[in-house]
C-alpha cells in the first residue's frame, strides 16, 4: 500500500480538466495529487502562499466527479493575500 503522496502525472486532456476546474471553482490553482510508493509532496513545493479553498456542497462534489477522471486527489487552493 502506497504511503507517500507525489504530484499527479496527467495527461494533457486531464491537464484542459484542471484548468476548467480552476475557473469554475473560482480558485486560483488545482493541484493533482496521487499515491505512491516512493517520493512525497514537499511542503515547500507548496509553500505558505496558497491556502486550501473552502469548498461548496455542490462545488465539492464537482471536485469529486473531477477526481475519477484524472484518477487522483484534487485540491482548490488559493493565494494568500500579503
Amino acid at each position: 500500500m502506497a504511503a507517500e503522496w507525489s504530484f499527479a502525472d496527467l495527461e494533457p486532456a486531464q491537464i484542459d480538466l484542471i484548468h476548467e476546474a480552476e475557473r469554475t471553482l473560482d480558485t486560483d490553482i488545482v493541484m493533482a495529487y496521487k499515491p505512491g510508493s516512493w517520493g512525497t509532496v514537499d511542503p515547500d513545493a507548496i509553500g505558505d502562499a496558497l491556502r486550501p479553498v473552502e469548498l461548496e456542497t455542490n462545488q465539492l462534489e464537482y471536485l469529486q466527479r473531477l477526481e475519477r477522471k484524472v484518477d487522483g486527489v484534487l485540491v482548490a487552493y488559493r493565494l494568500k493575500a500579503d
